[in-house]
């Protein structure tokens, strides 16, 4: 056992490293329809999927057939993962580890060059909820307006463990991911998303945005005093397995 520990901290001393992880959003693409609407998710208002001579004027679609519109018509229009599924009993909500690495949310969006956001805003939330799905903490980023000129440009940004105040326990179990558009009522203009992720970098055991050796460490200690983090497979039982479910995560690329 010691010598087994010896080599898998030899392969810990490789800086750099870092986790890969599944994108959690469910149809992130909005190519799973059900009638006029996608899969696992909400519309709000005018919000609508769209396709290449769907017939409704001019698409926007990255990558497969479908996208997200939009269009003017209204102060707010978004969409929100916060669906219930009736076939799991649960949210299509991305799970979420609590502190359990950098949260990072991201997609594709295009604004075409006749159409400019003007008076209006687009962007990304998260909404991170509690296993109740009460709202624990929110975060959003806003920043988008003008056009793009038709052109596809990536957008993200990242919530850190430190954000995530423990002042309001329960903590947070899942969040809902919200593409949304905001303006007054005279705004105008038209924003296409597609290809939307939500990744958690669970290999960042801690928290300080770069997974390397630290966070090696960080994990052997808690796996052998037996702490409950150290519960890497989530399966109620710390042991081997969870050694190594953590050392296959931490060697492989962070998003």
């Amino acid at each position: 056992m010691h010598r087994a520990l010896c080599s898998l901290l030899a392969i810990g001393s490789l800086a750099g490293l870092a986790a890969a992880q599944d994108n959690l959003v469910y149809n992130g693409g909005f190519e799973e329809l059900d009638g006029s609407s996608a899969v696992g998710w909400q519309f709000f208002n005018t919000a609508r999927v769209r396709a290449d001579g769907d017939g409704l004027g001019d698409a926007l679609v990255r990558t497969g057939l479908y996208s997200l519109e939009f269009p003017s018509g209204a102060d707010f229009v978004g969409a929100t993962t916060n669906v219930f599924n009736p076939d799991t009993l649960e949210f299509y909500d991305p799970g979420y580890v609590w502190r359990g690495g950098p949260a990072r949310v991201s997609g594709w969006y295009a604004i075409p060059a006749d159409q400019p956001l003007v008076d209006a805003n687009s962007g990304l939330k998260l909404e991170f909820r509690r296993a109740n799905s009460s709202i624990y903490l929110a975060f959003e980023d806003l920043s988008i307006d003008g056009h793009t000129d038709g052109a596809w440009r990536e957008f993200s940004f990242i919530v850190g463990c430190d954000e995530m105040t423990d002042e309001f326990p329960p903590f947070a179990e899942s969040v809902s991911v919200l593409p949304i558009r905001f303006g007054s009522s005279d705004s105008t203009g038209t924003i296409f998303w597609d290809d939307l992720s939500f990744t958690q970098c669970l290999a960042d055991m801690n928290c300080d945005d770069v997974v390397n050796t630290q966070d090696f460490i960080a994990f052997l200690n808690l796996w052998t005093a037996r702490d409950p983090r150290g519960d890497f497979d989530n399966n109620g039982t710390i042991n081997t397995q969870d050694f190594i479910a953590f050392l296959n995560t931490w060697t492989q690329p962070c998003p």
